[in-house]
């Protein structure tokens, strides 16, 4: 195993050195085996444990979690921790408990709370994590819940589970939608009071950005991405990391949006190293007016050295007008400037400094990591990020082969893959989209963004989906506004650095699925 690592450091610096040449780190492209997990269910979450077992949720008609001891070949489901569920999500940590978030469980009688469940038998029995007052479920939150995330890990001085520090995460539904974080101390069995993470006096004077900066971006619409804790032994170890998009102070003036139609373009981070008493904001990348990375989430992961990565689809080469005037003439199929395609920006230092620097605000990313080639032309979707050492990543994505139609401020029509034969669309939509899963792979991100390189694979043949895929979230109105899949599709590494997809298949097969990695190069963590 070092052997390898080593042959892929030397791979990677010999491009560094002397630029990409064709096949240069190519090789064989990931293969995948795609499994049947279960009955069909929408935006499901994927983890594994240190020990490969990999357990798959999904929120369609509770919280409902399957178990893999096969590397994702075959799956049985385990016990349901609450039969009424929102959105969800699946952390472990070093003792290989599992840890589900659920957003509008059975535990509090408040609207719109989260839940942390912590299984310490893979899933058998779950125990809830009580919030700072009875009867508020987790989050115990006055402003409401909305996109949940967790993260666990055990740190020194801590040995067991019962000591691990457990982090939920969201913005709130009622609030102005600031990114809250509760925090558990004592393994999940219980968690403080809500923290917001842009709240003066908690974020350190002099941060990267600074709090206004980050305020006047984030306040009224942000779309959570993720929340991680840098692993022990690592720069920054203990290191809580949030992430969240956002859009900009000019939308912003015009009221807060629910809707999401705003154009989210703008990637942030909040990180503390006080185990969540004072943070540090930083913008990690703004893709500018106009290039909506909300599909309707953009994805967030660590590598084993607690470095942040964003996987993001945005339309980075558009001109919103002319590609919203195209739209609405029915030719924008034929402008691939206008298609949306995938993206990573990543930081080597833990946060801080993203794509080396260079952009407006210090320390954010001048330019942005390309993920599909330029002939893989049509619409990039929902992304899906996993990374193992510092500069070695899967993305995973949905694509077709259209352009979704956008528009003034180059948000993607609801509606726009469905067709013109749809209810209520123009005769100037494309015809309904079919859509495929893709992986990419790059093993050299430590490279600049122009020479990096990646392997990409179509996993799919048989599209998983055909139509619309809306990133309104809660309004999207049928029937041309489709929201079937729900919002994103999950990916994780496990021990070996294989990687695992979960994804919803609504097209001929109607279930829940897995892509798992069976060939090609395995990114140890």
């Amino acid at each position: 195993m070092h052997r390898r690592r080593f042959l892929l450091a030397a791979l990677a610096a010999l491009v560094a050195a002397f630029g990409p040449s064709p096949g240069a780190l190519a090789g064989q492209p990931p293969g995948y085996t795609v499994a049947n997990v279960g009955p069909y269910g929408g935006e499901p979450s994927i983890v594994s444990d240190a020990m490969g077992r990999l357990y798959d949720t999904t929120p369609s008609g509770g919280t409902i979690t399957y178990l893999s001891t096969t590397a994702g070949a075959t799956w049985s489901q385990v016990t349901t921790a609450d039969q009424s569920s929102g959105d969800d999500c699946l952390a472990t940590d070093q003792a290989n408990s599992v840890y589900l978030c659920n957003l509008a469980g059975s535990q509090g009688v408040a609207p719109l709370q989260a839940d942390v469940w912590k299984s310490l038998d893979h899933g058998t029995t779950w125990t809830h994590g009580a919030g700072a007052i009875p009867q508020c479920a987790t989050s115990c939150s006055a402003f409401g819940v909305d996109r949940d995330w967790v993260a666990a890990s055990i740190l020194p001085p801590a040995k067991s589970t019962a000591q691990a520090e457990v982090v939920l995460m969201y913005h709130d539904f009622y609030g102005p939608s600031q990114i809250w974080v509760n925090i558990s101390h004592d393994g999940g069995a219980t968690f403080g009071a809500p923290q917001e993470v842009l709240a003066s006096p908690a974020v350190k004077p002099g941060a990267v950005a600074g709090t206004l900066v980050a305020q006047g971006y984030t306040f009224c619409n942000t779309v959570p991405a993720g929340v991680g804790i840098a692993p022990p032994g690592t720069p920054h170890a203990g290191r809580i990391i949030v992430a969240w998009i956002a859009a900009d102070l000019a939308q912003n003036a015009t009221g807060c949006n629910v809707t999401m139609l705003q154009s989210f373009h703008t990637l942030w981070v909040s990180y503390s190293d006080d185990n969540g008493l004072t943070w540090t904001p930083q913008q990690a990348f703004d893709a500018g007016v106009g290039h909506d990375a909300s599909t309707p989430f953009a994805a967030f992961t660590l590598d084993n050295q607690g470095n942040p990565y964003y996987g993001f689809a945005n339309n980075l080469n558009s001109n919103s007008a002319t590609c919203s005037a195209e739209s609405a003439a029915g030719i924008v199929q034929s402008d691939t400037s206008c298609e949306y395609d995938m993206y990573v920006v990543w930081s080597s230092d833990g946060g801080s400094t993203w794509d080396g620097g260079g952009g407006l605000i210090p320390g954010s990313a001048a330019r942005a990591y390309r993920v599909n080639s330029a002939a893989e032309t049509g619409t990039h979707w929902f992304p899906a990020i996993a990374a193992a050492a510092p500069g070695m990543v899967d993305v995973a994505y949905l694509r077709t082969t259209e352009i979704l139609p956008t528009d003034a401020f180059g948000k993607a029509l609801a509606g726009g893959c469905a067709g013109p034969q749809a209810p209520g669309n123009p005769p100037t939509f494309p015809a309904p989209c079919p859509w495929n899963l893709y992986a990419a792979q790059s093993v050299n991100l430590t490279s600049s963004p122009g020479s990096a390189i990646w392997t990409a694979t179509q996993i799919t043949t048989t599209p998983m989906h055909v139509g619309d895929i809306c990133n309104l979230g809660i309004f999207c109105l049928a029937p041309s506004s489709n929201r079937n899949l729900l919002d994103f599709i999950m990916e994780d590494l496990d021990p070996r650095g294989c990687a695992h997809i979960a994804y919803a298949d609504d097209n001929t097969v109607n279930k829940l699925r897995a892509a798992n990695q069976t060939s090609g190069i395995c990114l140890k963590k």
